[in-house]
């Protein structure tokens, strides 16, 4: 099965799974028994996405002389601790018409003796010598959205938005220059991707201190010099602590796949997550 197949499959899991504990939940005592997040006109979420994730930023490259598509991560022993940052912040600007503001950062480091002689953006790192590695990615999500429904315990949104990820990969040691001399060179790529996507988001209220959402964004464009796709789907729980603060626990599956016609870049992007996001929340 595909990456998108498996995302959708999940995806539909995850809203059915959470569309059962709905019906199992208590409903509310009354309508105006809502948590404060589904009222409020802003609100702001702060935390750690502790994520199994798969990331693969691939230049073009090769490896004696044969001609790759070159991954970073895998092949110069970057570890997989995935702990990633992550804020929000919304803003209901109307009854109807809302705005969200995401942003999610990871960076990771590592070193390893070459075992062959690799080339990588035209610049020559002969075996046996020792190299690091950095990659940095972060993905900024700006998403309007309309409220369709909001009855009591229930709220249901239609939006679109657009992510985009900014990459950054680098490899360092004494490098071979001209097929002659040596030196100690710092080879970096960067590349920024932008993705426009849809999405719906569904909430509800069961007290005015538990809130249950679920969300998915998905969408697949050709844009100019980019390419790519991205499948985003949640499942949250909301607890609040006092009036204005609070916590909460989601489980999330995350994936973007990109391609980029760019002579700094020269490659492909793509970063696939899942795993659970535990933050801190306030609303006024």
């Amino acid at each position: 099965m595909s990456f998108p197949q498996q995302i959708r499959a999940r995806s539909a899991t995850t809203t059915f799974a959470l569309l059962l504990a709905l019906v199992a939940v208590p409903t509310a005592k009354a309508q105006d028994n809502v948590h404060p997040m589904m009222e409020s006109k802003v609100w702001v979420n702060m935390g750690a996405f502790f994520a199994s994730r798969d990331l693969e930023i691939s230049v073009e490259g090769s490896v004696n002389d044969a001609d790759l598509i070159f991954d970073v991560e895998s092949q110069l022993g970057i570890g997989d601790r995935p702990d990633l940052f992550m804020t929000e912040l919304g803003w209901q600007f109307s009854e109807r018409w809302g705005v969200a503001l995401q942003y999610f950062r990871s960076q990771r480091n590592g070193s390893k003796t070459l075992q062959d002689t690799i080339e990588w953006q035209d610049i020559s790192y002969e075996a046996g010598i020792n190299v690091s590695a950095q990659t940095k990615f972060s993905i900024t999500r700006v998403f309007f959205s309309r409220r369709f429904l909001k009855k009591g315990p229930h709220d249901l949104r239609l939006g679109a938005g657009i992510h985009w990820l900014e990459a950054e990969a680098s490899i360092s040691g004494e490098a071979t220059l001209d097929d002659q001399s040596s030196e100690f060179r710092n080879s970096v790529a960067t590349a920024s991707l932008p993705i426009p996507n849809i999405g719906i988001w569904y909430g509800y209220s069961a007290s005015d201190r538990w809130l249950f959402s679920t969300r998915l964004d998905w969408l697949s464009a050709d844009v100019g010099k980019y390419n790519g796709a991205i499948w985003n789907a949640s499942t949250s729980i909301e607890y609040r602590i006092t009036d204005h603060f609070g916590m909460g626990l989601a489980y999330q599956l995350f994936g973007i796949d990109g391609g980029i016609k760019d002579s700094g870049w020269r490659g492909d992007i793509s970063t696939r997550f899942s795993g659970l996001n535990l933050h801190f929340s306030g609303y006024w």
